[in-house]
């Protein structure tokens, strides 16, 4: 889930207002520069599964945390220390689920919880940032994305009060984030090499009085079976672990016990049990229902190759006016989007007027360097909700949807779109509010770069707001 903290970067010694330097207040937001102290980031989404020529159908829904130490070391890096719990909750009811029927295979599949312990870094600069808006620095946002070596595509963002980190002296400051992903299907699943794949996406935030925003379900777990998952790790132990190294622990040691693989649990069905409701804040549909709502937003686009190391593309710039209004009688939400896309050289930032395609290695005249936009994205009523995060003070939103031409070879063109959006109370308070955003698209190449012979898909992340950039 964070093993975007595994990168490796060049040392920074950068000193920032307030008398820390710039990976100091990159700690600062992820965790805290007190050693002896456990810092607990919370998530809460949604993962789907899409299989070629089918629509984005929801699974579960995901909720649980990582609680991390921030050890300093002697050239100035710092070693975070880390584990994570997370569970799945069945999409209506909420209940922690420990069976799922699968769809897919219609085969019943033991759910393993995600436990993950040790998950591990050195972090010598802090990732890519910015702040917003530019002319009244109100955020500022850190961007980690990459691709993992399990064919898992994950892309974070980091949002932090810019005067809070700026003029605080604090070890520690509030962090809202969002985190999307795209990987292959978990093991336990038990696909084989079934077609298709999962997407997630969550908001996540730093719970300030660390283990009290946990639900409780998840705690009484945690304080009877888990109680290591209380506190942060305090040495290094290798190596990382994730689903695909737990799960395959755990057959081992089944194995050796003499017991089946896989363990179909007795589950009491009612135990839990509460109607998940979705809906979207009143503040938020008074924000989003304004018209006109323009929207600024830059970003990248990347290769995903099974296989193979994520390559930039391109960059984009633009602006999207946006309209939003529920589809009556309980039938989700469409957001309109109407405006320009600018494509940009990954390197230079000049136009993309000639394209090197570093997959293919051709080089394309690109006629549509300014694209225009007018689409109507369609959310379902359970994938288009939003949430209170007290830690920080914000209603975050949170949305996914796709589309699918139907070619059940995989030959057709698709697109998953996911939006995860940061409204701050403050904010909303006014007359006109600012929010904050990323919105990713995982989609079949355009028809352009021409790679429609590739195997793969596009990856386009954007960083949002309805201020100036």
């Amino acid at each position: 889930m964070v093993a975007q903290l595994g990168l490796a970067f060049c040392t920074t010694m950068v000193v920032a207002r307030g008398g820390f330097t710039d990976l100091e207040n990159f700690m600062r937001v992820l965790g805290s520069l007190d050693p002896n102290t456990s810092s607990v980031n919370y998530l809460n989404g949604s993962v789907y599964f899409r299989q070629p020529g089918s629509p984005l159908v929801k699974a579960f829904n995901y909720e649980g945390y990582n609680i991390n130490r921030k050890q300093r070391q002697s050239d100035g890096s710092f070693l975070s220390l880390s584990r994570e719990f997370v569970v799945y909750r069945h999409p209506n009811t909420s209940q922690i689920i420990q069976v799922w029927i699968n769809p897919i295979s219609g085969q019943p599949n033991e759910v393993f919880t995600v436990m993950n312990d040790p998950v591990n870094a050195l972090l010598s600069s802090p990732s890519p940032s910015f702040i917003v808006p530019a002319d009244r620095p109100a955020y500022r946002i850190y961007n980690s994305d990459i691709v993992l070596e399990y064919d898992s595509v994950e892309l974070f963002a980091f949002f932090a009060n810019y005067s809070l980190l700026m003029a605080s002296t604090t070890d520690s400051v509030p962090m809202t984030g969002t985190w999307m992903r795209k990987s292959e299907y978990l093991p336990w699943m038990e696909l084989g090499t079934s077609p298709g794949e999962l997407y997630y996406t969550t908001l996540a935030w730093k719970c300030m009085d660390g283990l009290a925003c946990v639900a409780e379900d998840i705690m009484n777990i945690i304080k009877e079976n888990y109680t290591k998952y209380l506190r942060a790790p305090i040495t290094e132990e290798e190596p990382n672990e994730t689903s695909w190294t737990v799960f395959k622990k755990v057959i081992g040691q089944r194995r050796e016990a003499g017991l089946p693989d896989i363990i179909i649990p007795q589950v009491n069905a009612s135990t839990g049990v509460r109607d998940m409701v979705y809906d979207v804040d009143k503040r938020v549909l008074s924000v989003l229902n304004k018209w006109p709502l323009n929207v600024k937003f830059n970003g990248t686009a990347w290769s995903e190759i099974p296989g193979k190391q994520t390559v930039p593309l391109y960059d984009m710039r633009g602006n999207m006016d946006v309209d939003l209004e529920r589809i009556p009688e309980g039938g989700g939400w469409r957001l309109q989007l109407d405006g320009l896309i600018y494509l940009l050289n990954h390197t230079t930032g000049e136009p993309l007027i000639l394209f090197f395609n570093p997959i293919t290695g051709r080089v394309v005249y690109n006629q549509y360097i300014i694209q225009e936009v007018g689409v109507d994205l369609i959310f379902p009523k359970d994938s288009f909700y939003s949430m209170d995060i007290f830690s920080s003070e914000v209603v975050g939103l949170i949305g996914a949807q796709g589309t699918d031409d139907g070619a059940l070879d995989g030959a057709g063109n698709w697109t998953v779109n996911m939006l995860n959006a940061i409204f701050p109370w403050e904010e909303l308070a006014k007359n006109t509010s600012t929010f904050y955003g990323t919105f990713a698209t995982f989609a079949s190449w355009p028809d352009w770069t021409e790679m429609t012979n590739v195997p793969g898909n596009i990856v386009e992340k954007f960083t949002f707001s309805n201020a100036n950039f």
